[in-house]
């Protein structure tokens, strides 16, 4: 049998003035309290003890007894909230109170702030509820969520608008936050549904999570406080494989989404499927941004992005990845620019660019190859100190060692280990902190010691404890203008510690079939190479109103090898330059096949590649480089073509003077073209060491005067021969 008190009370204050001899097993209410807010009625359970959400005195006058709320779910109403008043007290029990399923049914004014504290809670929101910052009389300080997620498994979902009103006073606050700002924990947050407005820092944001998800979300006017680099839709930091998904971003502050990595965590894995973010126009902003600071070999897609009229569309800066973009397409609309005008589509370091439509964007493309380089170590003595200086002992090559990890096998599956607990070795007594595992590799951040194989490696935290069948090595090491190779000693600078390259890696730049229109400035710019390397265009197609692919590369820039196929970009006008490499840095190898200019109208003779910048050339079949429109590389100063130019076609435009250019070695098969297109210099071919021109003879060179071409083939070592000439007298000099 079971008591249940009826009629019920009025009011929660009047049945904890209920005082009967013995205690029944319910209590009914009709309203939470002396507001009487129709449907705030509750049943109340006894729970056994002296406290809980409706406590009353028996009448022995000493005895308490305490009931918990038994309906399910718990709305906000039965707590007291209602329409038009502060009803902070309501939300902060409903979602700091020990209840598995919660109900936001309403609108409602709240100061915000609201922690959910308690595990594995669902928060349910009815079509059309409200949560709006109430104006505080003061300046908030600091950030100031206005559901802050500090439990494991949490799930927000429904429909829910969470607005901060005019901004009075919450320039720091925040529509959802999930995680903490440092460490990390594993809180498995789901978010969806949301709308965010009018906020200031972030209108969803997770921090140092494991596994979040974060769909449906609705952003419009995220500011940022004076001085900060906030004001995204969706912020991610530090996070272990995010999923993100249907976002929509309008005249936010910075980005739509943007995914951040500060060293706490290993994050890996990410999926961005479905972002439109529109009017994002400050500086910097982004449709999705992807900063890499701090990461360890991040990888994942990114796909289905739409960006009308942002500042940038995609942004992948500092990356050390291999993320696949894919499915963009981006409208600029102002192209001035300027801070209120649309400067790139896309601006990528590393990974793969697929399937990708650019229009009205001030250049479509920024590439900044990075090519940082992975090692895996053996023979490892000592241990390295990150930001040293680590030097090969073969190849000389030197870059700083930006961070490392330990790999380590262990038997069974190391999904039972902590993310950012501490892990020891038996045996060796090394310690690590877990930043990421899957399968069976633990990946860990050394503290202190060398972890060894056959080893017991028992977690801090989780207090598993397995063995480790093998131990690899890691240092990631960028900023260096030589080539690792493999089985090399490389030594670091500071600590002294050395370890042979097992395997040297490398991330590479791909970029695959697109579309780019009426860019003003450039269409492709590959700039700002921080290590020597690799980078492919292949099926890119389209118009610009100035420049096509240049190759922007300061002194000491580096790129190893540069693939150039099936481009073809029709100019507009009648300035632009088709394809140039300026002065500065250097190319070790170019392949340029299917590039076609048939239809440019700018400045052929501009389209160069400058003096010794490209060690080695191959051309394939280029439509309209083999007329005077298209002269590929210019030779404007005093150049010794060290390494292979084949089908090269090289010029003098703007040289200043007579100028002279040593050969190369005369390999059979090697093909290389000149014309002297200058209006008064001369070009003079002198063959390299012992080789000869076949008709000038040993020691003589070759002459170009103003509008002569001829087409040098080595048919054996050591001998040139000119097999075709346009106006050439066959001068020789000595």
């Amino acid at each position: 049998m079971t008591t249940v008190i009826d009629p019920q009370f009025a009011t929660l204050a009047a049945a904890q003035a209920f005082s009967p001899p013995i205690a029944p097993t319910y209590i009914r209410t009709a309203f939470y309290d002396s507001h009487q807010v129709a449907g705030s009625g509750a049943v109340y359970r006894k729970n056994g003890t002296s406290a809980g959400d409706l406590v009353i005195t028996l009448s022995n006058g000493v005895t308490l007894v305490g009931y918990s709320l038994a309906s399910i779910p718990v709305t906000a109403s039965m707590l007291g909230a209602r329409a038009g008043v502060n009803a902070t007290a309501a939300i902060d029990a409903l979602l700091t109170g020990n209840y598995p399923h919660v109900l936001i049914d309403g609108s409602y004014q709240t100061d915000g702030n609201h922690v959910i504290s308690t595990g594995k809670k669902r928060v349910e929101c009815f079509g059309g509820s409200v949560l709006t910052l109430r104006a505080p009389s003061g300046t908030v300080t600091g950030h100031y969520p206005v559901i802050d997620i500090a439990a494991d498994d949490v799930q927000i979902d429904g429909d829910l608008t969470i607005d901060g009103g005019s901004h009075a006073g919450y320039q720091a606050s925040i529509g959802i936050r999930a995680g903490l700002s440092t460490g990390a924990r594993r809180k498995r947050p789901t978010i969806r549904g949301v709308k965010v407005r009018n906020l200031g820092l972030a209108g969803v944001m997770a921090l140092c999570v494991d596994s979040p998800t974060i769909e449906d979300i609705d952003g419009y006017n995220i500011i940022a406080p004076t001085g900060t680099e906030f004001g995204d839709t969706v912020y991610v930091a530090a996070c272990r494989k995010p999923i993100v998904r249907n976002i929509r971003s309008t005249k936010c502050k910075r980005d739509g989404v943007v995914l951040t990595y500060t060293g706490n965590l290993n994050t890996t894995d990410m999926l961005v499927d479905g972002v439109f973010a529109e009017g994002h126009l400050d500086s910097p902003s982004a449709c999705v941004w992807v900063e890499m600071t701090g990461a360890r070999d991040p990888r994942g897609i990114i796909t289905n992005i739409i960006a009308n009229d942002c500042l940038e569309g995609v942004a992948l800066t500092d990356a050390n990845s291999e993320i696949v973009l894919s499915n963009v397409k981006l409208i600029g609309n102002r192209l001035q620019g300027s801070s209120a005008g649309n400067v790139f589509g896309v601006q990528i370091q590393s990974g793969r660019l697929d399937n990708w439509y650019i229009d009205r964007f001030n250049t479509a493309l920024q590439l900044e190859p990075n090519g940082e380089y992975q090692f895996a170590l053996s023979s490892q003595v000592g241990s390295f100190a990150t930001g040293e200086t680590v030097t090969g002992g073969t190849s000389v090559s030197s870059g700083t060692l930006r961070f490392q990890h330990v790999e380590i096998v262990v038997t069974g599956s190391t999904l039972d280990y902590e993310l950012g607990e501490t892990v020891t070795g038996g045996t060796s007594g090394a310690t690590g902190t877990v930043v990421d595992f899957f399968a069976n590799v633990l990946r860990v951040l050394s503290i202190s010691g060398i972890f060894q194989s056959a080893e017991t490696v028992t977690g801090g935290t989780s207090g598993t404890a397995k063995t480790a069948s093998s131990v690899t090595r890691r240092i990631y090491v960028r900023n260096t203008a030589g080539i690792f190779t493999a089985g090399e000693t490389v030594t670091g600078g500071t600590s002294g510690a050395t370890a042979v390259i097992a395997a040297p890696y490398q991330t590479q730049l791909a970029i695959g079939p697109g579309t780019l229109m009426n860019c003003p400035t450039d269409a492709i710019v590959v700039a700002n190479v921080v290590t020597p390397a690799s980078i492919s265009l292949t099926g890119i197609r389209g118009n610009t109103q100035s420049h096509g692919l240049r190759f922007n590369l300061s002194a000491g820039q580096r790129v190893r090898k540069v693939s150039v196929r099936d481009v073809a970009l029709k100019n507009s006008t009648s300035v632009g330059i088709m394809f140039r490499v300026t002065t500065g840095g250097m190319i070790d190898e170019m392949f340029v096949d299917g590039l076609d200019m048939s239809e440019w109208v700018g400045d052929g003779n501009g389209s160069s590649i400058t003096a010794g910048i490209v060690t080695r050339f191959i051309g394939g079949d280029n439509p309209g480089l083999q007329g005077s429109t298209g002269l590929p590389i210019n030779l404007a100063v005093n150049t010794t073509l060290t390494g292979l130019h084949n089908r090269a076609i090289c010029h003098n435009n703007g040289a200043g003077a007579a100028r002279t250019h040593t050969l190369p070695p005369a390999v059979p098969g090697l093909r290389i073209g000149f014309a002297g297109v200058h209006s008064t210099h001369v070009m003079n071919l002198d063959p390299s060491g012992t080789d000869t021109i076949k008709g000038g003879g040993a020691g003589k060179y070759l002459i170009l005067d103003p509008g002569e071409r001829v087409v040098l083939e080595a048919y054996s070592a050591g001998l040139w021969v000119v097999s075709s000439a346009i106006g050439w007298a066959g001068d020789f000099e000595p």
